[in-house]
């Protein structure tokens, strides 16, 4: 009984023979399908990903340039003992004026 059990346990193990082999001649026939871009084309989709990429760089360095400049501006606004509001109006006024409101 112990070897029955034993036995139905390795033929459950078991795989179908030349199953690999199947999927590797499929994957390479799809593979055969696929309709591949020239080297011309490659060359100029990774100079037009390169260029936004660092359009998309230099948008966010801006941002954060800015941010930096509010920030500072702020804070260090504060720090030299000014009120609350003329830091805000220096910020205001680093952005155009918008602080004179206050």
């Amino acid at each position: 009984m112990a070897d029955k059990a034993v036995k139905d346990k390795k033929e459950k193990k078991q795989k179908k023979p030349g199953r690999a082999r199947r999927w590797f001649k499929d994957f390479f026939s799809e593979l055969k399908k696929v309709t591949w871009p020239s080297f011309a084309k490659v060359i100029k989709q990774t100079g037009v990903v390169l260029m936004v990429t660092i359009i998309f760089m230099l948008v966010l360095m801006a941002f954060d340039t800015v941010l930096g400049l509010m920030y500072d501006a702020l804070v260090g606004g504060l720090v030299d003992g000014t009120t609350e509001t003329e830091a805000v109006r220096a910020l205001g006024g680093l952005l155009g004026g918008g602080g004179a409101l206050l």
